[in-house]
């Protein structure tokens, strides 16, 4: 980096960090380590006031979790909708996330379906990369479901899932 653009390191990875965060290959969301405590759990509370972080990096990472955020609520808009118009989709999600929320979306609406309520999300960011370019992380989320259903679009009514309609049940051992 020139010394002319030193001064613009921070305002230079910022812009990064949202062109990475927005394709869908630099931010990997997992499901995992959820368990019914942390379902059952509510979502925090943000601060009044912030407190001052030892992380150097946790402006950054606020922002990635900020774009985060608002790639789920666009996400939820599309398949509440069964529409792309006025989500702001196409600002947040990267080619192959973008296409495959256009297949879901397709799936909904051939079959008369729309997504009610909210997932709840508990996004924490487990790793960030400034170095690459574009910059990288990596976000680790228990999103808990429970309040976010498949709805018939014309009745209202909760549509079984594939589960429900073979009569499977989510034990191990097929009971």
């Amino acid at each position: 980096m020139t010394t002319a653009r030193q001064h613009h390191t921070r305002t230079t990875r910022f812009r990064t960090l949202l062109t990475a965060a927005t394709i869908a290959t630099t931010v990997a969301a997992v499901t995992t380590g959820c368990t019914k405590e942390n379902k059952a759990s509510p979502p925090p509370s943000p601060a009044v006031s912030p407190t001052p972080s030892a992380d150097p990096q946790a402006a950054e990472k606020d922002a990635l979790l900020g774009v985060y955020r608002a790639f789920w609520e666009a996400q939820r808009k599309v398949y509440a909708s069964g529409s792309t118009k006025d989500t702001g989709i196409e600002k947040v999600a990267g080619d192959k996330a973008y296409s495959k929320i256009q297949t879901t979306r397709a799936y909904y609406v051939d079959n008369g379906s729309i997504m009610k309520g909210e997932p709840v999300l508990s996004p924490t960011v487990t790793a960030l990369d400034m170095t690459k370019t574009p910059a990288a992380g990596t976000i680790t989320d228990c999103v808990d479901t429970t309040a976010y259903i498949q709805v018939n679009k014309e009745s209202g009514r909760p549509v079984e899932t594939l589960t429900e309609d073979f009569g499977l049940s989510s034990g191990s051992d097929g009971s």
